[in-house]
């Protein structure tokens, strides 16, 4: 896929124009930028000091954007609503499926420290790099571990064992953390969708009928290999159920979420397309 430019997030505070201008002095190639900013700043307040604060930031938001269009430069507002990391999470994800091979960069000085936190706790899944102040008064570069997920789940097979978790894991209760699902349910989910590393062709259809190769099969030990290495890599845990211990349960970690949004490709197969668009 080819490159698709230099995308910068920044997040929205008083300062803004100022350190919006600052970052083409570092980062001279950016070719797409994005605001972040706390919904509460276009809530008018009663009180005038507060508000007045509102306004600081509305503003800095508009002169960025002249700014941007004097550039050239594509300029996009996004409102982060709370909880501040959903949302970030959800907007990130939205961006990056659109432009995955973008170099990302993140300035994360400027809005709530909820907001803040959000950029930068999110920013290694994107690969990208960070610039925040801190309690100093000049940007500084922040070192990150690489969590890119892309090693991670190239191989097609892992991102529909991710999409299986999700799409069956899903708590009816509507509580955070998913339900485990049956290994056998898994295996038998993935049989028809299973790719051998080694075929660069298309998957086949979820109908299939069984009929192939022995070759092509997907046997129990390959699918315990995939399992293992999602577990090893925190992408998915596992349960048994103290009345039978044999049997084994898998459930998506926050981790394997992660990974599958930003990690997986649409084109893999339908199954991995619909729950990417369900995110």
């Amino acid at each position: 896929m080819p490159y698709q430019g230099h995308i910068h997030i920044i997040a929205a505070g008083e300062n803004l124009p100022a350190t919006y201008t600052a970052s083409f002095r570092d980062y001279p190639a950016i070719t797409r930028a994005y605001v972040f900013t706390d919904s509460i700043v276009f809530h008018k307040h009663a009180d005038p000091g507060i508000e007045k604060a509102r306004q600081a930031v509305r503003s800095a938001i508009s002169v960025s954007k002249n700014t941007s269009t004097a550039l050239g430069i594509p300029f996009y507002d996004e409102v982060i609503f709370p909880p501040a990391y959903d949302s970030v999470r959800d907007a990130l994800t939205r961006i990056h499926r659109e432009y995955p091979t973008a170099r990302y960069t993140f300035d994360c000085a400027g809005g709530s420290p909820a907001l803040g936190m959000a950029l930068f706790a999110l920013a290694p899944w994107v690969g990208g790099s960070v610039r925040a102040a801190f309690d100093e008064k000049v940007m500084r570069a922040v070192p990150l571990p690489d969590q890119s997920p892309t090693g991670l789940i190239a191989n097609p097979n892992y991102q529909t064992i991710l999409a299986l978790l999700i799409r069956h894991g899903k708590n009816e209760k509507k509580t955070t953390a998913f339900v485990p699902v049956q290994r056998q349910y898994l295996y038998d989910q993935l049989w028809p969708l299973y790719v051998m590393a080694r075929a660069k062709k298309d998957p086949p259809a979820a109908t299939y009928k069984k009929g192939r190769k022995a070759a092509d099969e997907l046997s129990q030990q390959t699918f315990s290999d995939f399992m293992a290495g999602l577990v090893k890599n925190g992408l998915a845990g596992i349960d048994v159920l103290d009345t039978n211990r044999k049997e084994k349960f898998y459930r998506i970690t926050e981790k394997g979420e992660m990974a599958f949004r930003f990690g997986s490709d649409p084109a893999t197969n339908t199954l991995v397309k619909t729950v990417l668009e369900s995110l």
